[in-house]
Order: C-alpha cells, then sequence, then structure tokens
C-alpha cells in the first residue's frame, strides 16, 4: 500500500466567510471547500484514460481535446494544462488532505508517462500510451519542462530511487537537446532538418522554461552540469540581445546565422516584447544563482527599451520588425509581414500591456540591498495570507461547481466548429482541465491558509 505523508488537517470548526454583498453575509464553511474540493477531484478522475487526460471534453465526456481539437480516446495529452499538471494538482490534494485515493490517481499518470516519452527522453504534445515511442519531444507551450516538474515533485513526495531514475531521463533530454556551439534549444528534438522546429526559440517561454528547469535539478542534485548548460543558454541569451534600438530578444533565431527568423506563415522575424518578459526573469534567476553580474547587465537596456517602444494606445505590439522596430503583423495565408494592426490575422495575440514588471523590480530591490540580502528576503517562508481575503471568491467557486463536480464552461469559437461537425448540440457545455486546475489551487491555498 502507497505511503501517504502525514496530511494536514483540515478541521471540523467552521471558518465564517461573507459574500461581500452590500447587506451583509452568508457564511460559508471551510467544510464546504473542502468538500467541493473533493466533489471536482472525484469528477476529473473519471476522465483519466490510460492514465492521462486531455485538455478539454465536452461535458458528457464524448469528445476529449489536445490543443484546438479532439483527440482519439486512446489518446492522452501531455502539453499542459493536461496531464502532467493536472496530476500535480492531485499530488498535492493528497498531500493536503491524507487521501490516498486522490495519490493513486497521481501515481497512474506518473506510471504511463515513460510511454509518452521518445528514446533521447523528451516528450510529445500528445499521443497513445499504447502505441509505439513518440519520434520527436519538444519544449513548446512547457511540455517537456512541465513533465519535469511534475515529476520532481513526486519524486520529493516518493524519494524513491526510480523516480529520481525518471527525473534524471529528463535532465539528460535537457542536455542532449541544447546546441553545443550555440547554447540556445530547438523548439523540438531531434530537431527537424526543414521549419521552424529547429529554431532557437523563445516562444511561449520554450528556452526559458528549460534554463529554469535546469536550475531547479541543480538546486536540488548539486550536479554541476545541469548549472553549466544553464550559464551557457544564459550566454546564448546575452549574445542574442539586439543591438542599439532593439535592445530585447526575438520570438526565434535561425540556429546558424542566430539572426532573427520566420516561424509559422503568421509569425514573421520579429523582437518580442512579450516573449522577453519572460527572458528577463530567468536573467535575474541566473545571477541569483551565479551571482555574476553579466547576467544583470543586459537588463537596464531592456528596460530603456520598453519605456521608448509603448504604441500611443498604452500597449506594446507583439512583435517589432528587425532594424526598422516598427510594429509587425502577420497573415495566416501566407509568409507576408503586415503592418497595420487592422489587418494582422485574428486569433493571435498581437498587442498587449506587455513590460517585465518582476524583473524590473526584483532588479532595483538587487541594486538596493545586494545580492545576499536579497535571496534572505526572497526565502523567508511567508505567510499565505489571510483567509478572508479569499473568501469571495471561494464561494465562487463553491456555487459554481455542478452537482455531479464539474466547472463548465461554453465551447469557444473552434470547439463549436468541431461541435458542428460532430453533431453535438451547441448548448452542451464543455469542462476545461485548466479552470479544474485553477480552481483546485485555490480552494487548497485557501484551506492551507486557514490552518496557518
Amino acid at each position: 500500500m502507497m505511503e501517504i505523508k502525514k496530511p494536514v488537517q483540515i478541521a471540523s470548526l467552521f471558518c465564517i466567510l461573507f459574500s461581500g454583498t452590500a447587506m451583509a453575509s452568508e457564511a460559508l464553511r471551510e467544510k464546504q471547500a473542502e468538500e467541493t474540493l473533493r466533489r471536482a477531484l472525484t469528477a476529473m478522475a473519471t476522465r483519466q484514460t490510460h492514465g492521462g487526460w486531455g485538455r478539454a471534453y465536452t461535458l458528457d465526456g464524448n469528445i476529449m481535446w489536445g490543443e484546438y481539437r479532439p483527440i482519439p480516446k486512446h489518446a492522452i495529452t501531455i502539453q499542459p494544462p493536461a496531464t502532467p499538471t493536472v496530476a500535480g494538482v492531485y499530488l498535492r490534494a493528497a498531500q493536503l488532505l491524507g487521501d490516498e485515493v486522490f495519490a493513486a490517481t497521481a501515481k497512474a499518470a506518473r506510471d504511463t508517462l515513460p510511454a509518452m516519452q521518445t528514446p533521447e527522453g523528451g516528450f510529445p504534445h500528445e499521443g497513445n500510451p499504447a502505441g509505439p515511442a513518440p519520434k520527436m519531444g519538444t519544449f513548446d507551450d512547457d511540455t517537456t519542462t512541465g513533465v519535469l516538474h511534475f515529476l520532481i515533485d513526486w519524486w520529493q513526495y516518493t524519494g524513491k530511487a526510480e523516480d529520481w531514475k525518471a527525473v534524471e531521463n529528463v535532465g539528460e533530454f535537457l542536455l542532449l537537446s541544447q546546441y553545443p556551439d550555440n547554447g540556445g534549444w530547438p523548439q523540438a528534438y531531434p530537431p527537424p532538418s526543414g521549419g521552424y522546429a529547429k529554431h532557437i526559440t523563445f516562444n511561449d517561454n520554450a528556452m526559458t522554461n528549460v534554463i529554469k528547469a535546469l536550475l531547479r535539478l541543480h538546486a536540488i542534485s548539486g550536479e554541476e552540469r545541469y548549472l553549466a548548460a544553464a550559464k551557457k543558454g544564459g550566454d546564448c541569451i546575452i549574445r542574442l540581445q539586439g543591438g542599439p534600438g532593439e535592445e530585447i530578444w526575438a520570438q526565434q533565431y535561425d540556429p546558424e546565422t542566430l539572426k532573427p527568423a520566420w516561424a509559422r506563415n503568421f509569425e514573421p522575424p520579429g523582437y518580442s516584447s512579450v516573449e522577453s518578459i519572460g527572458v528577463c526573469n530567468v536573467l535575474i534567476e541566473l545571477y541569483l544563482t551565479t551571482g555574476e553580474d553579466r547576467y544583470l547587465e543586459p537588463l537596464p537596456k531592456a528596460f530603456g527599451w520598453y519605456e521608448t517602444h509603448r504604441l500611443p494606445n498604452g500597449k506594446w505590439a507583439r512583435l517589432y520588425e528587425p532594424e526598422t522596430q516598427r510594429p509587425v503583423y502577420g497573415r495566416r495565408d501566407k509568409p507576408e509581414p503586415v503592418y497595420e494592426f487592422e489587418s494582422a490575422c485574428s486569433g493571435y495575440g498581437w498587442q498587449g500591456n506587455w513590460y517585465p514588471h518582476d524583473a524590473k523590480r526584483a532588479y532595483d530591490r538587487i541594486r538596493e540591498i545586494g545580492r545576499t540580502a536579497y535571496l534572505e528576503e526572497r526565502n523567508t517562508p511567508k505567510k499565505k495570507g489571510d483567509p478572508k481575503t479569499l473568501e469571495e471568491r471561494v464561494r465562487a467557486i463553491c456555487d459554481a461547481i455542478t452537482d455531479d463536480g464539474w466547472w463548465v464552461s461554453a465551447p469557444t469559437e473552434g470547439e463549436l466548429e468541431e461541435y458542428r461537425k460532430a453533431g453535438v448540440p451547441e448548448d452542451m457545455p464543455m469542462v476545461h482541465v485548466n479552470v479544474f486546475n485553477r480552481n483546485a489551487h485555490f480552494l487548497m491555498d485557501y484551506l492551507e491558509a486557514a490552518h496557518e
């Protein structure tokens, strides 16, 4: 029988929550938050197939989605927010509630992951655990690194040698897939001979997620090879920073020329305000780990770039054309740059309030008090907060769940298109696992805060 670590005791005492309405309030018990959490966990466990989950389901469970499309019922999705992320919810719930059933659900995901691993140690977006081993692993959308973080959490829970070995297998993939000459990572490995997956990729935080994962591996193992790879990646970041007037980073770079490159038709070469946020954050982490000032030196130039490239509407464009620094957009039918926002293709975040606030605050604080004091300040355990500040949202989450344990959402336009193809009534609600993950974690945050 699996050993369950000592749970946080959920007391039977009531914690009075207020609904936030103008007249005063109806009590919401702590017990209700726990019961809602258990109901949601029990329901989502019925969607687990072959040890994993999809990204979304019709409420009746007849159609399961991967990214943007239905996938066969024999398949599972590795790409977050699916299998490793959902499994992480069950692992946390098992520890919080002391429930062996939830631990077993997380373990089923842990046990199926090796069947989804490439020979080199990476993971694809999705696939059939009973089918042939996938041929290519991807860093897109935190896929391989998301699995790694779950495996680390599971190993820290069990302490078993075989679970550490599973962590190391993915760690080897991170090391193997790094370009030896320039220190970057492709979007996928083995990198294809053609197409954009071979590019050094910052899009969707691919490369920065790898560096953060390596820093975590180094922190828990002490193995210098992980730190050496992370530092080499940091050196690549420094090398790829744009020159005068364009001092941020592009979405992707040709691995040979190290110039900003095309990806999909609607993704022209361009310095990216949104992806550079993650780059600034990881430079802070590299400095805090190593103490080497060279990882801080690119940041003032990057912050200055943001100050001078805000659009008239107060936002930033996603992409700025190399050399001209004009905001540049894309179209889906062919790889042709577009310079008018109104002419850009739909379905992509072309403008937003993108600024590296966290990195700027960290940089300023480090300069004010120094690295050692900053690390001490950051690493000092913090209270989880006053549960009363969470009560209104907890109440809304509890009220929103169905009797069967689902948080439902309206289908997106893309999902509706699939409804029409399959003859599904358009009023059929969807169950999106990202909503489940978010609400379950919030309820657990509340229960932990209530018992701190």
